[in-house]
């Protein structure tokens, strides 16, 4: 064994109780490669990780004296590059990819009109690129110098005032929060950013090993608070249509996602933001959106609903490409400790990811970011069962060929020449015979495909012998 495997392997955390229930098979699964990765996370790691006295630094005394400050900026390199050991325990799951809202802060990277400091975010693409790991491009167009200098007031909003004592920490100095102005600027910032880290070997970061291939261009865009689009969809397919080019230019095989669709497309009120995604795609927006990024967060409130989450994958297709593929670039359950969202044991997490993965691959996505710590508690665990689901679903289903629902709580994949059944909610008309049947945690059993009964709290894997077709009589 190669030592830095060795070293990892001695690392990773303990399982928790439910976890240690997973067959050793599962357990013993290696990571599939970065690319061929369907599972990933927001909350390993991102600017917001610089320590908490970087972050006080900043907030009362602004990004140019922090930088400024090079105890401070090394401290907060020191505490990015402990952060990345996170990441470690993470990919032993297969989970690569990082994406957050703050991976490339405008207002944080450059720190006045044309003056950049690359520090924080060269250590945080170092340190995942080192480990063959991914980094989105996550660009928000907010810096508190070129609102300054744009005359808007101290912000008053309570919804900005809060976010400025969250993840845009970096606007909190100059306390303002709203549309920025100079679109010069903002191209030549996204520009800048975009060729230091496409990984051409122009103009690139020192030491860069995995170049920045997809990038996501704002967050929520159909809000209407601090800078957001709802009430001007025109600025925002402006938005898209001058980063998609900028990008492209800089970056032909480069990927850009829109802002991710929160909007609940099932909603067929007259609400606000209803119109937003159908104003957008008449505008002509779909044209400037390689990627297409939506928000599913219902499973930390109410749990969610397979029905109003396939709405969600099919209505933004319908709008912006039917064969594009999708990213869920907030997705996700909280396990045991809910705070402001309601909690799911960790038993419920396993079986609510079985079963919105499935949905979620048979309409296309192919990639799903969750909270971190829905796999691993941070910093040293223990690990969750969710991390060991990620693990079987790859060994049962990556590399699917073709998708199908059958029905409700029922589908159907071909994997090699083998067809697969994800299914809760009884077993699919014309299966019969024997079957091997997987349960959650991995643990497998040949038995008669009369006597399989999932259930929501029990989803299972079929599958027949591969010398069988199985013929699907649709109800």
């Amino acid at each position: 064994m190669h030592a830095p495997l060795l070293l990892l392997l001695l690392a990773l955390p303990v399982d928790s109780t439910e976890a240690a229930k997973v067959a050793s098979w599962v357990r013993a699964l290696p990571a599939v490669a970065a690319d061929d990765s369907h599972f990933a996370v927001i909350g390993g790691i991102s600017a917001v990780h610089v320590g908490g006295p970087a972050i006080s630094l900043i907030r009362a005394q602004g990004p140019a004296a922090f930088f400024r400050n090079t105890s401070a900026v090394a401290e907060a390199r020191t505490a990015l590059q402990q952060r990345a050991l996170y990441a470690d325990k993470l990919a032993a799951g297969g989970i690569a990819w990082h994406r957050d809202v703050q991976n490339l802060p405008w207002g944080l990277i450059e720190t006045a009109a044309g003056e950049r400091n690359f520090a924080i975010t060269d250590t945080i693409v170092q340190s995942l690129g080192a480990r063959d790991l991914r980094y989105v491009g996550t660009v928000m167009p907010y810096a508190g110098w070129e609102l300054r200098a744009a005359g808007y007031p101290v912000s008053t909003d309570s919804m900005c005032t809060r976010l400025l004592t969250e993840d845009f920490f970096y606007l909190a100095y100059d306390n303002r929060m709203d549309r920025f102005h100079d679109n010069g600027a903002w191209l030549r910032y996204l520009d800048a950013v975009v060729e230091r880290y496409d990984g051409d070997g122009r103009d690139d970061m020192p030491g860069l090993t995995h170049g920045i291939r997809y990038w996501q261009v704002h967050n929520e865009p159909e809000g209407d608070h601090c800078g957001l689009f709802r009430a001007d969809v025109a600025a925002f397919v402006d938005l898209m249509r001058d980063a998609h080019g900028v990008v492209h230019a800089s970056c032909p095989d480069c990927k850009v996602l829109n802002g991710g669709a929160a909007f609940p497309m099932w909603e067929t009120r007259p609400v606000g933001g209803s119109t937003f995604w159908r104003d957008f795609a008449a505008m002509g927006g779909a044209q400037y959106v390689d990627v297409i990024a939506v928000h599913y967060n219902d499973g930390k409130t109410d749990g969610g609903s397979i029905a109003h989450f396939e709405t969600q994958l099919q209505s933004m297709r319908a709008l912006l490409g039917a064969n594009k593929p999708v990213w869920v670039t907030e997705f996700g359950v909280v396990i045991d400790v809910g705070g402001q969202f309601t909690a799911l044991t960790e038993k419920e997490a396993g079986a609510w990811y079985v079963r919105f993965y499935t949905a979620g691959l048979a309409n296309g996505v192919e990639r799903f970011f969750s909270d971190a710590v829905s796999f691993v508690r941070y910093p040293d665990g223990p690990i969750l069962l969710p991390f060991y689901v990620n693990k079987l679903l790859e060994a049962k289903l990556g590399g699917f060929t073709f998708a199908e629902k059958i029905a409700d709580g029922q589908y159907r994949f071909r994997v090699g020449s083998a067809d697969r059944y994800v299914v809760w909610n009884g077993m699919p008309s014309g299966i019969s015979g024997t079957v091997v049947v997987t349960d959650m945690y991995g643990n497998e059993s040949t038995v008669d495909a009369s006597a399989v009964h999932p259930t929501e709290a029990n989803p299972l894997i079929v599958t027949a012998p591969s010398a069988r077709r199985i013929r699907i009589v649709r109800r």
